[in-house]
């Protein structure tokens, strides 16, 4: 954090003298030291924030993957509407502790086409889906496989 906030500030003046670099080394000194003191900042959370990069990255490339693949599926039933499907309204749980682990599964859910994360109560989802297909596995996809990653590596 301490050197991205001498990036920002070097980035901000527009110009790299020995003034500005030192300037910037304490404003940046004080920003950090505040952060540190008041906001409950620390190094330790700086390692963890960094070492989930790669999962998030993961993460994104498998939702992107996923948004692929469930477009295909909704596509079908939508260029051929004889083709006969099943409306699924399913209810599952996850191992997932965290609230921000359990809300990113449900926006990812809702963002694959044909599944809508109706309701999550206590853990407790509600999707519907297009058809039964989509629902297969979905308490134990890859979103939740990766999910569970990352709340390991933050503890």
């Amino acid at each position: 954090m301490f050197l991205f906030l001498l990036a920002l500030w070097l980035v901000f003046n527009g110009r790299v003298t020995v003034e500005t670099v030192l300037l910037g080394l304490l404003f940046a000194a004080a920003i950090f030291a505040f952060m540190c003191r008041f906001m409950d900042y620390s190094i330790g959370k700086e390692k963890k924030v960094l070492r989930l990069v790669p999962l998030v990255v993961h993460y994104f490339f498998v939702l992107l993957v996923e948004i692929v693949k469930s477009t295909v599926t909704a596509c079908r039933f939508i260029v051929s509407p004889t083709l006969p499907h099943d409306p699924l309204l399913c209810k599952f749980s996850t191992p997932l502790a965290t609230e921000a682990a359990r809300v990113t599964l449900a926006n990812s859910i809702t963002l694959t086409p044909g599944t809508i994360t109706v309701s999550l109560d206590d853990g407790v989802y509600t999707v519907h889906c297009l058809d039964k297909s989509m629902a297969e596995g979905i308490e134990s996809s890859r979103f939740v496989q990766l999910l569970l990653r990352m709340e390991e590596v933050t503890r």
